[in-house]
Order: structure tokens, then sequence, then C-alpha cells
């Protein structure tokens, strides 16, 4: 499987990839992002970059096909909460 070309993950992505809450999620976004602030560099808040985040989580690979199916259990979640 080939990596992802996508520029940015979002915290709901970053969820999905680790397993973990949205909530929580945000916080490494946030934590991620105060650390590229120092390093001098602009942020979006409530994104990372893609390179930034395999980076500092060693190991992980991230494929569009990963991505695609976070985003289709994240539809099927809010259509099933309507």
């Amino acid at each position: 499987m080939e990596k992802t070309k996508q520029m940015y993950l979002t915290a709901r992505e970053i969820a999905g990839i680790l397993n973990m809450s949205v909530s929580y999620s945000y916080t490494i976004v946030a934590q991620l992002n105060m650390e590229l602030e120092k390093m001098g560099k602009y942020v979006i808040h409530g994104k990372v970059p893609t390179q930034f985040f395999l980076e500092k989580f060693y190991g992980l690979n991230v494929t569009d096909e990963m991505l695609e199916q976070i985003r289709l259990k994240e539809k099927e979640d809010v259509d099933k909460a309507m």
C-alpha cells in the first residue's frame, strides 16, 4: 500500500488512526501544533501536517485507503445518530 498524499490530518482522522477518542486526539494535535509553533512554523488548528505526525508516531503507515475507511465509518456514525 502506498502512503497517503494528503498534506494534513484532522483530529478525527488521527482518532481513527490511533483508535482513540476524538477529544483526546485534539489534545495530541494541540501538542504537536505547539511544537511546530516553537519551531517557528505556522499551524492550522485542528489539523497537523501528515509528515510531522508520522515522524512523531514512528512506525505508522497511513494510506489513502485507511483514511477513506475512517471517513466512511465517521459518516455512518453520524447517520446512526440522526
